[in-house]
């Protein structure tokens, strides 16, 4: 009998739980152990939807964590989603006008400045912790940029034996890593001695380079990092390991 190896989820919710029914329907065994959560910042100051544009969003939890106020105004406006999964969080929410990125804010940033007019004012509806250079590039494009953080990913701690109950006491064979600091909590966690030895064999499967740099710096061996920066693209790589 072919035992399902197991894959350690540590993206927080919603996604950790949409990955791993994603994981189970291509036979995986997956864990469920968020290392963040996500939580509205409450911005004290909001910006009138008038002076606005165009939005640029890199995560869906922006949309999915924005003022209801804030957003029901910004829904004529087009707005620039990082990924597929972002762009379709934006027409959930009502946005009528959505321009899909192709999974890097770079591409965000090329795809704003080929259909934006000059100097059009962006309003970037962001995380606290974000990928640096994104504001900075389009402003270098002549765009007026207002950054609004909307949520924040704080860190979720577990008790050793909590870890070591939810891993099974057992191997983890993979993990995929979709954040930068998703990778560096990862990598503390790695460093607990008593759950350590669960992942003397474990491969890692990363959304990209960044996100793959902490595991790195960690001395881990098994880093691979996708094709492209998207879920889609990361699991297809996680599931090209699995045996026949």
């Amino acid at each position: 009998m072919v035992v399902s190896k197991r894959v350690l989820v540590t993206r927080p919710e919603p996604g950790a739980s949409e990955t791993a029914a994603r994981l189970t329907r291509m036979g995986f065994s997956p864990i469920v152990l968020p290392l963040t959560r996500i939580v509205a910042t409450r911005p004290e100051k909001l910006p009138d939807p008038a002076t606005v544009d165009a939005v640029a969003v890199t995560s869906g939890n922006a949309i999915r964590h924005a003022p209801a106020g804030l957003l029901a105004g910004l829904l004529d406006k087009p707005v620039f989603a990082v990924g597929s999964a972002t762009a379709a969080a934006a027409r959930d929410a009502g946005f009528s006008t959505v321009h899909e990125g192709a999974g890097t804010a770079a591409d965000l940033v090329e795809a704003i400045g080929s259909t934006t007019a000059h100097r059009a004012r962006i309003l970037h509806l962001a995380g606290v912790d974000r990928t640096e250079g994104f504001a900075e590039a389009l402003a270098a494009k002549g765009h007026q940029i207002d950054v609004l953080e909307i949520y924040a990913a704080e860190e979720v701690s577990y008790p050793t034996d909590f870890v070591l109950e939810a891993l099974g006491n057992q191997p983890v064979w993979g993990a995929p890593v979709f954040s930068t600091r998703g990778a560096e909590l990862l990598a503390t966690l790695l460093r607990q001695a008593a759950a350590s030895q669960l992942f003397d064999k474990t491969s890692y499967f990363c959304i990209s380079e960044k996100a793959a740099a902490p595991l790195n710096a960690s001395g881990l061996r098994r880093v691979s990092v996708s094709q492209q920066p998207t879920e889609e693209a990361v699991l297809l790589l996680l599931s090209s390991h699995r045996p026949a």
